[in-house]
């Protein structure tokens, strides 16, 4: 999924080689990231945020919908400080529909099994 906000963001200021450059990495990792080919660390994010002159908030999208952030899943979004919001109906319902996506898709995996 490719990170359109980060994209938009970027393009602003930076051409691809000039960002990756910033950010310590080669263009084409930092091609990957954009392109949502690898997962992008929280501590990237933050240094994305901090290179772009903006928030966290206004360039982070979550893969596949869901929050995850090292690795760990998280029960929120970013508020202001960058610190989870426990209370966010909005992930509750996403994290729902994920999982109701995942249930389906093992149920198609079985049903392949059984054939």
């Amino acid at each position: 999924m490719i990170k359109q906000r980060l994209k938009d963001f970027r393009e602003k200021k930076f051409t691809q080689e000039e960002f990756a450059y910033k950010l310590g990495m080669e263009t084409s990792n930092y091609n990957r990231r954009e392109n949502g080919v690898t997962k992008i660390s929280k501590q990237e994010w933050d240094k994305m945020a901090k290179i772009l002159e903006t928030t966290l908030d206004e360039i982070y999208e979550p893969e596949d919908g869901v929050y995850v952030i090292n690795g760990d899943y998280a029960h929120g979004n970013f508020g202001n400080n960058h610190i989870f919001n426990t209370q966010s109906e909005f992930v509750f319902e996403t994290m729902k529909k994920y999982i109701l996506k995942l249930e389906e898709e093992n149920q198609q995996l079985k049903e392949q099994l059984r054939k």
